[in-house]
């Protein structure tokens, strides 16, 4: 079975990143799942969730390798490849919003995928609450 890594971005100077870091207090500003080279997550640039090649890069990025059930992940990513970015889910951090159905933000869906693929520290958790810095933390 295939490495299941979780990669947290370092490197983003957009206004956003930084927004997201400020906020959070910490310093990754997106979460994403590296499985045989290809990168699984959402994010706004990309208009929802997403697949696409990974080059690791130290420098950018801090990896985390987590045991985790990598057809389960990719069979996640089948059932969501659609599904539209959160904008609101941002502000979600400071207001409660409800979760929204087919809309996910990075750290959110990172976290649902590693949850239904066994990573027990995430089942205590609700993933729309965790940013990319708490799901480092959570991780680590």
């Amino acid at each position: 079975m295939p490495k299941v890594t979780v990669a947290f971005l370092k490197e983003d100077e957009s206004i956003t990143g930084k927004l997201i870091r400020w906020w959070t207090k910490g310093p990754y500003s997106h979460a994403a799942i590296v499985i045989d080279g290809m990168e699984y997550s959402a994010s706004a640039e990309d208009s929802g969730v997403y697949k696409k090649p990974h080059l690791l890069n130290h420098k950018k990025w801090d990896y985390i390798e987590v045991k985790a059930n990598s057809l389960n992940i990719l069979n996640f990513y089948s059932m969501t490849q659609y599904d539209r970015y959160d904008f609101m889910a941002i502000f979600g951090f400071i207001i409660p919003f409800k979760d929204r159905t087919n809309q996910w933000d990075c750290s959110e869906w990172v976290s649902n995928a590693l949850k239904i693929s066994g990573v027990k520290l995430l089942w205590i958790k609700e993933p729309s609450k965790i940013s990319p810095n708490h799901l480092y933390a959570i991780l680590i």
